[in-house]
């Protein structure tokens, strides 16, 4: 069964925190974190001094050229 991810203009191109981040993935944070150290992963984006997000696009954008 395939999921559908809409976005509304709001959702889109917002920066996520990392377990939001992972919900969008559908893994758990701990798994997250294994993940984003892969060199494909998109680049994370420092939103303040000890806070970090990532593109919701960017992420989509990966999910998407996995499964190919």
């Amino acid at each position: 069964m395939e999921k559908v991810i809409r976005s509304t203009p709001r959702e889109m191109d917002r920066i996520l925190r990392p377990a939001e981040a992972a919900r969008v993935l559908g893994v758990s944070r701990t798994t997250f974190w294994r993940i984003a150290k892969a060199a494909d992963f998109p680049k994370k984006i420092c939103i303040g001094a000890r806070a970090v997000g990532w593109s919701r696009d960017d992420l989509l954008a990966w999910m998407e050229a996995r499964k190919r």
